[in-house]
């Protein structure tokens, strides 16, 4: 698979335990401050998509984008909107589907949802195809995977009937709340609000995956293969490369996502059914394990309150 040669299949090793972290990020063409469903201005875009691309490419990270087409469909912009997606395959990495509209499965009828998958397909496939690949994979908005067993099930059995598989999360690292507040933080000409929210964001990474490795010791006795969830966001332009070398420094190696799904690990059935959690938490009820969710790790208290003050003011689908 393109990409596999940079990132390697070979985890990393840090005090002679094996590391290694799949980068997956979510809401191509662009996650704007405040609002999931906002299409935003084009040069802003298209600055987001040259640095995150450049700073993936820099470190060798093998990376895939999970695009929603909805915020393709601007008049007068497609093409051009269409070319941010061609810049991550000519970055070498490669791109999935995330539902044309950001469609929450927990508040959105099956069939809906199905028809979403298949319209969120139209461009990517197209982009993907001219280079000879195909479309894989499908990332779910806000993890929600389905409120019901049958209503999980049934839309499993589609995706695998459109040789669609799920791309899982185990690691997020909250860099939507940070966003938000860097976007705040530059409406507001708030220097020092801005420089600490890029110094916390990243403090925070550190943070996630501490407790993502506890986890992973206690329920494996070993460090599985990680996949990580970022955003294709203005803070990601400025920090990747910074909690790329972060990655490097804790002794990660960057693999493909189907790298790291070969790991027996990610065959523990996902038996949850509920609002989107990640996959370590949802194996611990196949594994005999107690689900506690009060247990994981939260961004801080200030960035919260920012974080829901705009999304309550502004979030409008």
């Amino acid at each position: 698979m393109q990409g596999a040669a940079q990132g390697g299949a070979l985890a990393g090793t840090q005090n002679g335990l094996q590391r290694s972290v799949v980068i997956t990020v979510d809401d191509l063409p662009g996650a704007l401050p405040g609002n999931d469903f906002e299409y935003g201005e084009l040069k802003e875009l298209q600055k987001i998509n040259r640095g995150i691309p450049a700073a993936l490419k820099a470190h060798h990270a093998w990376a895939m984008g999970f695009v929603n087409e909805r915020k393709l469909q601007v008049a007068g912009e497609r093409d051009a909107r269409a070319e941010l997606l061609q810049m991550w395959l000519d970055a070498g990495l490669l791109l999935g589907n995330h539902n044309y509209a950001h469609d929450d499965f927990s508040t959105t009828p099956l069939q809906k949802y199905e028809d979403d998958l298949i319209r969120g397909e139209v461009v990517t496939e197209a982009l993907l195809k001219a280079t000879g690949q195909s479309e894989s994979y499908f990332r779910h908005p806000y993890l929600n995977t389905g409120m019901t067993m049958e209503a999980k099930t049934a839309f499993d059995t589609f995706l695998k009937e459109r040789g669609y598989t799920i791309a899982p999360v185990t690691i997020e690292d909250a860099d939507y709340v940070f966003n938000d507040v860097l976007g705040f933080a530059l409406e507001t000409k708030d220097k020092k609000m801005a420089a600490k929210a890029k110094k916390e964001y990243l403090e925070y990474v550190d943070t996630v995956f501490d407790y993502a490795e506890t986890e992973s010791a206690e329920m494996f006795g070993r460090q599985i293969p990680q996949v990580l969830l970022v955003h294709d966001n203005a803070l990601n332009t400025e920090s990747l490369d910074a909690l790329l070398g972060k990655l490097e420094k804790r002794g990660y190696k960057f693999v493909s996502l189907d790298a790291a799904l070969a790991d027996p690990a990610y065959a523990t059935a996902d038996l949850y059914v509920g609002t989107g959690i990640l996959w370590m938490d949802r194996w611990k009820l196949a594994l005999g394990m107690k689900l506690d969710l009060s247990k994981g790790p939260e961004p801080p208290g200030w960035a919260q309150s920012i974080f829901e003050q705009m999304r309550k003011e502004r979030q409008k689908e």
